[in-house]
């Protein structure tokens, strides 16, 4: 197609619609991808969109309602199924009507292709949607679903063209050619802040506002999250050579920073990169390094990966949640009425990709001496109500790392290094910059 609008393709049973921007293709592939921003335009004019499950990687699922906001209609509820994802060049994806059940109301399946493509200094979008049959295609035009389409995509076009500051989304290409998106902000000494397990870059993106006040501030999506590739298998070592490319992008050197689960991937990270890491804060580390808390399930591994192989995403969140971290099980069905809930079970690979980074380090056993070799300074801070082990784990870093302060959070639980950004953020602050 040579211009923008809507073609309908009898010979082919097939809806085209094509739309130009001045945003370029990796800013477009995001809205598409990312499970919060596509909420913001998906449906025609008047219509909201709510995201339950996004997994962007050939098998996963897209599980979307769209319903007017007037509710002057029914709510629409469909289920999507990728088959092909090429970063920033093409998505195609199986579409079918769903019931509350989320199974495919047997009203057809409508297999759509996008594609993706540089036009001058923006991009070029066009949209296939193929029908079974002629009179399918028909009902499709009664029901102006291409012009639905067309709304939506002048809806996204507003959603490009809204730019707040220089938190825009950039890529990169890591080693092995996965797209990494990510998002700098504020000036000053440069700190990449990382994401824990079953979240994207939005989670810490309290704390890097307030970093942005004293740091130039790095986000990412890490792999098999957000707008990032996940090319499989997954290998740990392909985390490090994307944030070696992402240092070399903030300058050469960087600060880092993370928290929980994330402070196995942080320090193997800082040990990787020697000597461009300029210092490290860790937060409430989730080691296991005694009996003060039970050890990580010898199968967690293998049990999450079958879960998540078997598409029961919310049961391996469930797993994690009442077997690793030891939530009492009357708490989990409040917990599945979150938002938060369906964010984890999109991520629930993740559980698995991070168990891998975490082995040897929840057994229960001494930390190895071995794993890690960091000549930065290393600050390790714990709240002060947070559960004994993470102090324990704390001090076992203190045993074998040179540089390692230990620090309290007063009044402070697991969760401040993403929910109470200004007393973690000034305690990184005056560790990095004292």
């Amino acid at each position: 197609m040579t211009e923008d609008g809507i073609v309908i393709d009898r010979a082919n049973n097939t809806i085209h619609i094509s739309r130009s921007y001045a945003a370029a293709v990796d800013r477009a592939w995001w809205a598409w991808t990312d499970a919060d921003a596509i909420t913001k335009w998906w449906g025609p004019q008047g219509w909201a969109a709510t995201v339950y499950e996004m997994d962007v990687r050939p098998g996963g699922r897209w599980r979307f309602q769209i319903a007017p906001t007037d509710g002057s209609a029914q709510a629409v509820r469909s289920l999507a199924t990728y088959n092909v994802v090429v970063a920033n060049a093409e998505l195609a994806y199986d579409d079918t009507f769903a019931d509350d059940a989320w199974e495919s109301d047997g009203t057809g399946t409508f297999p759509t292709a996008v594609t993706f493509s540089p036009a001058g200094t923006g991009c070029r979008v066009e949209v296939a949607a193929s029908f079974p049959d002629g009179q399918a295609l028909q009902r499709a035009v009664e029901l102006q679903m291409a012009e639905g389409y067309a709304e939506a995509l002048d809806r996204l076009n507003d959603l490009l063209e809204t730019i707040q500051g220089e938190t825009i989304m950039q890529t990169f290409n890591s080693a092995d050619g996965t797209t990494i998106a990510y998002w700098k902000t504020g000036s000053g000494p440069a700190i990449i802040v990382i994401s824990n397990v079953a979240e994207d870059h939005t989670g810490v993106a309290g704390l890097a506002d307030k970093l942005s006040e004293h740091f130039t501030v790095y986000t990412f999506d890490r792999r098999g999250r957000g707008a990032s590739g996940d090319p499989q298998p997954y290998d740990p070592a392909r985390e490090i050579e994307d944030i070696t490319a992402l240092v070399d992008i903030a300058g050469g050197s960087a600060a880092l920073a993370g928290g929980s689960g994330g402070c196995g991937f942080t320090l193997d990270a800082a040990s990787a990169l020697g000597d461009k890491v300029t210092g490290v804060y860790l937060y409430d580390p989730a080691f296991i390094v005694d009996d003060s808390r039970p050890p990580a399930p010898a199968d967690y591994l293998e049990t999450v990966q079958a879960l998540v192989a078997a598409g029961k995403r919310s049961e391996a969140v469930e797993y994690v949640m009442t077997q690793l971290i030891r939530v009492p099980a009357e708490y989990i069905e409040p917990m599945k009425q979150d938002p938060s809930w369906d964010q984890m079970a999109r991520y629930a690979h993740t559980y698995a990709y991070e168990g891998r980074i975490l082995r040897g380090l929840q057994d229960g056993k001494p930390l190895p001496a071995d794993r890690w070799s960091i000549d930065a300074p290393v600050a390790v801070s714990v709240g002060a109500h947070s559960e004994s082990y993470h102090r324990v784990a704390a001090h076992a870093l203190a045993e074998i790392l040179p540089k390692v302060t230990v620090l309290a959070l007063p009044d402070q639980d697991h969760s401040a290094f993403w929910m109470a950004p200004e007393p973690v953020g000034e305690q990184i602050r005056e560790f990095l910059l004292s």
